[in-house]
């Protein structure tokens, strides 16, 4: 047998909330993309045998084996990852091989469990959902956030992007987001920071349910474009005070002024970067930005890609689909 699982990848909007005095913490919006995106192919074997240039992606195998143990103690197959998302800039690749790791498994030996589930075992979804929905769904995502004795972040609401709809992303050559220890470290802080600030932080949700949700009900990509970039502005000065400025480095401010100095309706900073994106809705006007974004990472050098949301999730497919 066997199976390719494709994911999606996903842009982070922000996070709604860090102060928690409603008894929730977080709340997360974001977008899953076609591209880029992971093809992972798992395959009979004599043996486990992995092909990925992912180190991670053995961890996975590793803890999905150890806790499904009672479902697949012939441990043989081939599992080749390839077609990767770039590591910590922004656009969810931990969750996304993580969940295609765990779902080619259950799907080879035809377990029965639920992709939060996948998530759960791997430790996925500790602060934001979207990643976990956008990989079940597709589509625009609001979680619910965490309460005090953690559990995963509920979906609250879930839409289609509009087909003719086109994200721009750039991904600077400059140092990668932060992850893992640093990531928790640093969010600590920022809880700490709010917690202590008198300040009430409204205009998240205020954007979130008065501007983007409306919009993007409406298909209007005018008021959805001007909420995206409300919220990544609001969302940069709630981080700021560990990012140090609303965007975590100059080039990604400039890279998102250029967006919409270009006629991009929308613009910001991905999680914590360096990926940036834009929404525009004319291919020509997209290969336009494009070229200008290339042009300005000329001295550092950088990916610069368009593409169409993904409104429906993972998919999986018979066979090992390498293109």
């Amino acid at each position: 047998m066997e199976l390719t699982v494709i994911s999606p990848s996903r842009i982070h909007l922000g996070i709604l909330d860090v102060k928690g005095d409603m008894g929730r913490l977080f709340g997360s919006v974001g977008i899953a993309l076609e591209k880029p995106n992971f093809r992972v192919c798992i395959s009979d074997s004599d043996e486990i045998v992995i092909d990925s240039p992912d180190e991670r992606t053995l961890r996975y195998i590793d803890t999905m084996l150890k806790n499904l143990k009672n479902y697949c103690n012939d441990r043989r197959f081939k599992i080749e990852v390839f077609s990767v998302i770039p590591k910590h800039v922004g656009l969810g690749s931990g969750t996304q091989l993580a969940l295609s790791i765990g779902y080619a498994i259950t799907r080879f030996y035809n377990i029965d469990i639920s992709i939060e589930e996948i998530a759960r075992i791997l430790g996925r979804g500790k602060v934001s959902g979207v990643g976990t929905y956008a990989f079940k769904y597709g589509g625009f995502i609001v979680d619910g956030g965490v309460d005090r004795r953690g559990g995963f972040p509920p979906l609250i609401f879930r839409y289609d992007i509009p087909k003719d709809w086109i994200f721009i992303i750039g991904i600077p050559n400059i140092e990668r987001g932060v992850h893992g220890d640093v990531e928790d470290k640093l969010i600590r802080e920022v809880i700490e920071y709010w917690r202590d600030c008198k300040k009430k932080l409204c205009m998240t949700f205020k954007i979130l349910v008065f501007k983007m949700i409306p919009a993007i009900l409406n298909r209007d990509i005018i008021e959805f474009g001007k909420a995206i970039t409300l919220l990544d502005k609001e969302v940069g000065k709630m981080f700021s005070v560990v990012q140090g400025d609303v965007y975590r480095d100059e080039i990604i401010e400039k890279g998102i002024k250029l967006l919409l100095d270009n006629g991009a309706y929308g613009a910001g900073q991905s999680s914590w970067g360096p990926a940036f994106y834009g929404l525009v809705d004319s291919m020509d006007k997209a290969i336009k930005i494009c070229r200008e974004l290339e042009r300005l990472f000329k001295d550092i050098g950088g990916t610069v890609l368009y593409t169409h949301a993904n409104n429906i999730g993972v998919r999986i497919k018979e066979g090992c689909i390498y293109e």
